[in-house]
Protein backbone atom coordinates (compact mmCIF):
# COMPACT_ATOMS: atom_id res chain seq x y z
CA UNK A 1 0.00 0.00 0.00
CA UNK A 2 1.67 3.51 -0.96
CA UNK A 3 0.12 6.56 -0.07
CA UNK A 4 0.86 10.01 -1.77
CA UNK A 5 0.48 13.20 -0.39
CA UNK A 6 0.96 16.45 -2.61
CA UNK A 7 0.88 19.90 -1.32
CA UNK A 8 0.36 22.38 -3.91
CA UNK A 9 -0.53 26.36 -3.49
CA UNK A 10 -3.43 26.93 -5.18
CA UNK A 11 -2.93 31.13 -5.02
CA UNK A 12 -5.90 33.23 -5.11
CA UNK A 13 -8.41 30.43 -6.00
CA UNK A 14 -11.90 30.47 -3.64
CA UNK A 15 -14.50 27.75 -4.15
CA UNK A 16 -17.29 27.18 -2.29
CA UNK A 17 -16.58 23.37 -0.31
CA UNK A 18 -20.41 22.53 -0.50
CA UNK A 19 -21.12 23.51 -4.48
CA UNK A 20 -17.61 24.05 -5.90
CA UNK A 21 -18.82 27.14 -7.37
CA UNK A 22 -15.90 29.26 -8.00
CA UNK A 23 -15.74 32.45 -6.97
CA UNK A 24 -12.37 33.62 -7.87
CA UNK A 25 -11.89 37.26 -8.35
CA UNK A 26 -16.05 37.43 -7.58
CA UNK A 27 -17.11 40.23 -6.06
CA UNK A 28 -20.38 38.49 -4.89
CA UNK A 29 -20.43 38.96 -1.10
CA UNK A 30 -21.72 37.15 1.93
CA UNK A 31 -20.71 33.43 2.94
CA UNK A 32 -19.93 31.34 6.19
CA UNK A 33 -17.45 29.25 7.96
CA UNK A 34 -19.06 25.94 8.60
CA UNK A 35 -16.93 24.00 10.87
CA UNK A 36 -13.46 24.35 8.37
CA UNK A 37 -15.52 24.53 5.09
CA UNK A 38 -15.96 27.89 3.30
CA UNK A 39 -20.17 28.43 2.26
CA UNK A 40 -20.55 30.49 -1.11
CA UNK A 41 -23.20 33.20 -0.59
CA UNK A 42 -25.92 30.81 -2.52
CA UNK A 43 -25.51 27.72 -0.27
CA UNK A 44 -25.71 29.85 2.92
CA UNK A 45 -29.70 29.71 3.33
CA UNK A 46 -29.90 26.17 2.94
CA UNK A 47 -26.41 25.84 5.15
CA UNK A 48 -28.45 27.80 8.18
CA UNK A 49 -31.47 25.35 7.48
CA UNK A 50 -29.76 22.08 7.36
CA UNK A 51 -27.85 23.07 10.18
CA UNK A 52 -30.70 24.34 12.48
CA UNK A 53 -32.77 21.28 11.67
CA UNK A 54 -29.99 18.80 12.63
CA UNK A 55 -29.15 21.20 15.64
CA UNK A 56 -25.47 21.93 14.37
CA UNK A 57 -25.67 25.65 14.30
CA UNK A 58 -22.43 25.69 16.75
CA UNK A 59 -20.50 24.64 13.64
CA UNK A 60 -21.03 27.60 12.28
CA UNK A 61 -17.84 29.82 13.12
CA UNK A 62 -18.14 32.84 11.65
CA UNK A 63 -20.13 34.51 8.69
CA UNK A 64 -18.36 37.22 6.17
CA UNK A 65 -18.70 40.68 7.20
CA UNK A 66 -21.31 42.69 5.71
CA UNK A 67 -20.14 43.91 1.99
CA UNK A 68 -17.55 41.75 2.07
CA UNK A 69 -16.61 39.65 -1.24
CA UNK A 70 -16.83 36.21 -0.73
CA UNK A 71 -13.29 35.21 -1.93
CA UNK A 72 -11.51 38.03 -0.57
CA UNK A 73 -12.78 36.85 3.20
CA UNK A 74 -11.53 33.23 1.94
CA UNK A 75 -8.28 34.88 1.07
CA UNK A 76 -8.15 36.51 4.94
CA UNK A 77 -9.07 33.46 6.50
CA UNK A 78 -5.88 31.38 5.01
CA UNK A 79 -4.12 34.54 6.22
CA UNK A 80 -1.74 33.96 3.16
CA UNK A 81 -1.43 30.08 3.64
CA UNK A 82 -2.85 28.90 0.14
CA UNK A 83 -1.59 25.29 0.23
CA UNK A 84 -3.92 22.73 -0.08
CA UNK A 85 -2.74 18.85 0.74
CA UNK A 86 -3.84 16.63 -1.49
CA UNK A 87 -4.02 12.77 0.39
CA UNK A 88 -4.01 9.51 -2.13
CA UNK A 89 -3.63 5.62 -2.09
CA UNK A 90 -3.10 2.97 -4.71
CA UNK A 91 -5.41 0.52 -2.75
CA UNK A 92 -9.16 -0.15 -1.00
CA UNK A 93 -8.90 0.76 2.03
CA UNK A 94 -11.28 1.27 5.13
CA UNK A 95 -10.83 4.64 6.80
CA UNK A 96 -9.42 3.59 10.00
CA UNK A 97 -6.86 1.41 7.92
CA UNK A 98 -6.58 4.85 6.03
CA UNK A 99 -5.77 7.02 9.04
CA UNK A 100 -3.08 4.55 10.35
CA UNK A 101 -1.48 4.47 6.82
CA UNK A 102 -1.79 8.46 7.04
CA UNK A 103 -0.63 8.77 10.62
CA UNK A 104 2.71 6.62 9.47
CA UNK A 105 3.76 8.29 6.53
CA UNK A 106 2.87 11.89 8.76
CA UNK A 107 4.79 10.78 11.38
CA UNK A 108 8.21 9.42 9.25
Amino acid sequence: MTVTIDSRDIGDYVECDFCGRDYTGSKDPGGLLFGSKAVCPVCVPRTEANAKRDGETHFIRARCPDGMPFAEWCLQLRGGDNTVTVITTDGDETLDNLMELLWGALTQ
